[in-house]
């Protein structure tokens, strides 16, 4: 279901997860980054996930994980660094988180989890830490 923003049939585990009170982890552009120069597209999953659950949203900034490779993570040598940001709810981000408007034209989904990026771009610039990340909507 990827590509066809359709979050309920693409995401249905995710928020049976989030109703029985678990936490999950999904990144808003559907995947990890690779590396600094990949251009990525911000997906919707997050900010639906969010509208159906009620369940706030954790911005987790990771950075050291773009050149991961076994080798790499066996000789000691990798640093990773996770920074967690403040809880951010739907009802913060968009003016009516009941009525997301999902169309050919607009997609009120992306356009919440493009504000959530921006949060988690913040992080990156905490202990002088620099975002070279490309998105776009």
């Amino acid at each position: 279901y990827v590509g066809l923003k359709n979050y309920k049939l693409a995401l249905p585990y995710h928020l049976e997860a989030l109703k029985m009170g678990n936490n999950i982890g999904i990144f808003p552009t559907g995947k990890r980054i690779k590396n600094k120069e990949e251009i990525v597209k911000i997906k919707g999953g997050v900010s639906f996930l969010a509208q159906k659950s009620n369940a706030p949203i954790i911005p987790v900034f990771i950075q050291g994980l773009e050149n991961l490779t076994l080798k790499n993570i066996f000789s000691g040598k990798m640093k990773v660094t996770v920074t967690f940001g403040s809880p951010l709810y739907l009802k913060d981000i968009v003016q009516n988180p009941n009525k997301m408007i999902i169309n050919d034209k607009l997609n009120d989904y992306e356009i919440a989890a493009a504000e959530v990026w921006k949060h988690i771009e913040k992080l990156s610039y905490k202990d002088n830490l620099k975002s070279a990340y490309s998105v776009t909507r």
